[in-house]
């Protein structure tokens, strides 16, 4: 079963306030709750702060899974480099959107974003 979704993304934000005003229009575009697992400085870009972030999918086979997330994916941004990872019996799919080769993204504040989704526990 495929629980959640996973997200990173790089945000400008001064501070952790302003780090979660835009993960709450996140998860506003997105209709989903979206929980801060953890926040950091991007020591290459100090305006830019780092985030993990968290959401849930719930979907039972690799095919809902995949178009669930890229249903989520495609309101934030668009286009997404895609990959499926799935060795064995375990899937995985990851995408990455970025904002220096071409991605536009709908919640401001937003440079840098990429999902991870697994049936691993």
């Amino acid at each position: 079963m495929f629980e959640t979704i996973r997200w990173r993304c790089h945000v400008h934000a001064n501070d952790r306030r302003a780090a979660e005003r835009v993960v709450g229009r996140l998860a506003a575009r997105l209709d989903r709750p979206v929980e801060i697992e953890s926040y950091e400085r991007y020591c290459r870009f100090p305006e830019l702060a780092v985030l993990r972030l968290v959401s849930p999918l719930g979907c039972p086979t690799p095919e809902h899974a995949l178009m669930a997330v890229l249903e989520s994916a495609w309101k934030i941004a668009t286009p997404w480099s895609l990959g499926d990872q799935g060795p064995g019996n375990h899937h995985e799919f990851e995408g990455i959107a970025a904002a220096n080769i071409g991605a536009r993204f709908s919640v401001p504040g937003i440079e840098w974003m990429e999902f991870h989704v697994t049936d691993r526990t």
